[in-house]
């Protein structure tokens, strides 16, 4: 259901609202908020009473990269964002890039976002690289052996975790910010299989996530785990270099400037 609230319909939309999330119902607010602007609050509301859920990982709206289900990373069944309900402002692929003006391909998505908002690791993994990355950044790179795949959240103010480090499906990585090559605040998301070497699509990936936690405790998926990290020691996987000749992870072996301070 699609409403544009205001003021005379907006206590039945919050007894809605309430009764929906008692029950265990998402409710999505995209535009404006229940308690502010209520002449212009836009709402996306889904309610499933005892019937299927949609059969639709996700919706586009206006922009906006919606989840069928979204509420905290530290849940084990949602779909979640590296900053939460993402706002696409740029999806992966070949595109005209909108700061040189030139066609090249996008290594991955980026994701709006305020400045210092809280990005989130969406799954297991050890932190194989951090600082900057010439035009994507200030960035952190996680490398998840289960399902083998690399990380990279680019553009960031600043990090929070270091090389080596082992974090877990919802620790805070870093601070979404503006640095390297950027026309604004967001964060740079791509993902690469560590065996091929070859992008994901990053939507594709976000979506099968809680897929890949339901199983993470299994004795297969485990031990799928403890190889794949044999691997990556034998490989010095922290040491590897990205795709130097996509633009947005162009890395050099000369590069020197510092990230800025935490």
């Amino acid at each position: 259901m699609k409403t544009t609230a205001s003021s005379d319909i907006i206590i039945k939309l919050t007894a809605v609202i309430a009764l929906a999330m008692k029950n265990g119902v998402h409710v999505l607010v995209l535009r404006g908020t229940i308690a502010k602007r209520l002449s212009c609050c836009l709402l996306v509301i889904l309610i499933v009473l005892g019937g299927s859920p949609p059969a639709a990982d996700s919706y586009y709206f206006r922009g906006y990269y919606c989840p069928t289900v979204l509420m905290s990373p530290m849940r084990a069944d949602v779909v979640y964002t590296p900053v939460g309900m993402g706002i696409v402002t740029s999806k992966a692929g070949f595109r005209i890039h909108p700061v040189t003006g030139r066609g090249d391909f996008h290594s991955g998505v980026d994701l709006a976002a305020n400045l210092n908002d809280r990005v989130y690791a969406l799954l297991d993994g050890m932190v194989t690289r951090v600082g900057w990355r010439g035009a994507l950044g200030v960035a952190v790179e996680i490398y998840h052996p289960y399902p083998n795949v690399r990380t990279i959240c680019g553009h960031l103010n600043a990090f929070s975790v270091m090389p080596g480090q082992w974090v877990q499906r919802g620790r805070v990585i870093g601070y979404a910010g503006s640095t390297g090559r950027s026309t604004g605040v967001h964060v740079h998301y791509t993902v690469i299989r560590n065996d091929t070497e070859q992008y994901i699509e990053p939507l594709a990936f976000i979506r099968q996530v809680p897929k890949y936690v339901a199983v993470l405790n299994s004795a297969i998926t485990k031990e799928a785990i403890a190889m794949n990290m044999r691997k990556a020691k034998e490989a010095k996987i922290s040491s590897k270099e990205v795709d130097s000749k996509t633009e947005d992870l162009p890395l050099s072996t000369g590069e020197t400037k510092p990230p800025p301070a935490e």
